[in-house]
């Protein structure tokens, strides 16, 4: 191979190595035990808005918006590490009946094919939500892969967390639980802006 060709190759393939690894380290790493969800004080919740329709897998488009329920967000993507156990826990947890008011999604920024094949494969019924341009991770930045909000019904972040979920744990239940008894004059009290 002649050295004009060679290395422009070279040089094409550090690069490319050289991004490939940057964007590991969004990754949550090796050795990271799955931890329960853990929710903020009423006080330090911070206010979000968030109003966007995004494309759904298998087809059609679902919206998303904060001060109408409890609302979570798992980001997520399927070559992550243990991927299909966080999907799937999850997945089968939006059927336990003491979490029945709570909305549960699954964002990923992965092209439409990719997801939708994974998605039929492991039969997950759990909306997953593309997110390739962006439009809910510039309302709510995922800093890492995986990461989890879930939003009160006033539209606060009452949890942000990043790494892998024990999504059967009691205590992730019970501050899902707890997020859905928050009682209705603190609602009421939080939107007049008292």
């Amino acid at each position: 191979m002649r050295a004009r060709v060679a290395i422009p190759l070279i040089a094409v393939l550090g690069l490319s190595m050289w991004a490939w690894r940057a964007e590991l380290f969004n990754v949550a790493r090796p050795g990271d035990a799955p931890r329960p969800l853990t929710a903020l004080p009423v006080g330090e919740r911070a206010n979000v808005v968030l109003d966007v329709v995004l494309p759904v897998v298998p087809a059609g488009m679902q919206r998303v918006r904060t001060g109408d329920e409890v609302l979570l967000i798992h980001y997520w993507a399927p070559w992550e590490r243990h991927s299909r156990d966080q999907a799937h826990a999850l997945d089968s947890l939006r059927r336990e009946p003491s979490l029945l008011g709570l909305r549960m999604v699954i964002a990923c920024s992965d092209p439409f094919p990719s997801v939708a094949r994974y998605v039929a494969r492991q039969r997950l019924r759990l909306p997953v939500l593309l997110d390739g341009p962006g439009e809910l991770r510039k309302k709510l930045p995922c800093p890492s892969i995986p990461y989890t909000y879930v939003l009160d019904r006033t539209g606060r972040i009452a949890v942000a967390q990043a790494g892998e979920v024990d999504w059967w744990s009691p205590r992730t239940i019970e501050t899902m639980e707890s997020l859905l008894a928050e009682p209705a004059q603190q609602r009421v009290a939080v939107l007049d802006g008292r």
